[in-house]
């Protein structure tokens, strides 16, 4: 009888965990229009706002971007990147790409809660800095 109940016990709170992770908040917009084995951001234009600098970054191909400062001591400063990537889950990837003048730029974009993470490898030195990132609307031509 004892080894029912336990096994009760663990099946109730295996339900249990369950339930809660499901019932986390519903999808986002992207979410749902993404499907579950693809995160592209191919055509897409963002803003990545770190505070004190700003960037618009345009998504031209799966493996090309464009880069370019709107405000901070870099402001018109830009550049085509070949970048690689890799899904973390439905609305997360992990970016990285190595600038001409040898800056390595690593970033973990996550569009469920509107974050990046990005480290810049100079050197030695490894800068961390967090920032609020979204979606640029196409303007129709």
């Amino acid at each position: 009888m004892k080894k029912v109940i336990f096994a009760i016990m663990i099946l109730t709170t295996i339900i249990s965990c369950k339930n809660q992770n499901e019932s986390k908040g519903e999808l986002t917009d992207i979410e749902k229009n993404t499907p579950e084995r693809t995160v592209s951001f191919s055509g897409k234009s963002f803003e990545y706002n770190y505070g004190d600098y700003v960037y618009e970054v345009n998504f031209k191909s799966e493996n090309t971007l464009h880069w370019k400062c709107v405000k901070g001591n870099e402001k018109g400063r830009e550049a085509d990147e070949t970048y690689s990537k890799q899904k973390l889950n439905n609305y997360t990837l992990f970016i990285s790409w190595v600038e001409e003048d040898g800056l390595g730029v690593s970033q973990v974009v996550n569009l469920k809660n509107n974050t990046v993470n990005t480290f810049l490898k100079i050197d030695k030195e490894i800068i961390p800095l967090t920032g609020t990132i979204h979606e640029l609307q196409k303007l129709d031509e």
